[in-house]
């Protein structure tokens, strides 16, 4: 068995949409904090890849079949021939154009899994869907199954002009915090341990007392330390 740098190369680049379209949806749909497997996270890559080629393989062979381009034709010839580099370096302008469009699809399919996701709906048909759940299962990628946090989905910002602000009562009589939740980390329910970042944040020590601002940039608490939090939405106009 020889190793072929030209395969290996081809399915990197193949695969390059789909890191981007995860990283596009990662920018809209906040990261688990739980260390995928590398299985995972290829698939992933994977997954979003072969919905980019797919959904441009169909769109380029109906675009050629309208002008009846001998391109497909060609490209057949080539393969049986073992002929495809001289084959792709001359047609090395619709190569680019096509592996830019890629890129540019890849960004756009990760936009839309994030919105979607975000409100769960990918997720909720998933793992509805009696096909597909057990063969992304299987293949070991999860992440479209995932139940979000009831912490996540309580405090999350469905809106660009949404804010969330939280008042935190502190175990052991540790006061009072409040101020604007500004971020934190997403890790299932079941870990105790959940950093999550203040700003414009004041403090009190009884229940009874004026809260007092602090002169700091924010606030790192954790969740295991509150006793409760209690918390309201605005929109800024």
């Amino acid at each position: 068995m020889t190793f072929d740098i030209t395969g290996l190369l081809i399915f990197l680049l193949a695969i390059v949409p789909g890191f981007i379209a995860q990283q596009a949806r990662s920018r809209l749909v906040p990261r688990s904090l739980r260390t995928q497997s590398v299985v995972e996270e290829t698939g992933n890559y994977v997954f979003n890849s072969i919905v980019v080629h797919l959904i441009l393989f169909a769109s380029l062979r109906v675009t050629l079949a309208v002008f009846q381009s001998v391109i497909p034709a060609s490209l057949g010839a080539a393969i049986a021939q073992k002929q495809l580099p001289a084959w792709a370096w001359q047609h090395r302008y619709l190569i680019a154009a096509y592996y830019i469009a890629s890129l540019l699809s890849g960004c756009v399919l990760g936009v839309l899994r994030g919105v979607a996701e975000r409100d769960r709906r990918i997720g909720s048909w998933l793992a509805d869907n009696r096909f597909l759940r057990p063969l992304l299962l299987r293949l070991g990628v999860r992440a479209f199954l995932e139940e979000a946090p009831v912490w996540y989905e309580a405090l999350r910002e469905t809106t660009r002009d949404e804010r969330t602000f939280v008042e935190v009562r502190m175990k052991q009589n540790g006061g009072f915090y409040t101020g604007e939740l500004k971020s934190y980390g997403i890790v299932p329910d079941s870990e105790p341990n959940k950093d999550f970042l203040l700003v414009n944040a004041a403090y009190k020590k009884q229940e009874s007392d004026t809260y007092v601002s602090l002169a700091a940039d924010g606030v790192l608490l954790n969740f295991a330390d509150a006793e409760s939090i209690s918390f309201i939405k605005e929109t800024i106009a």
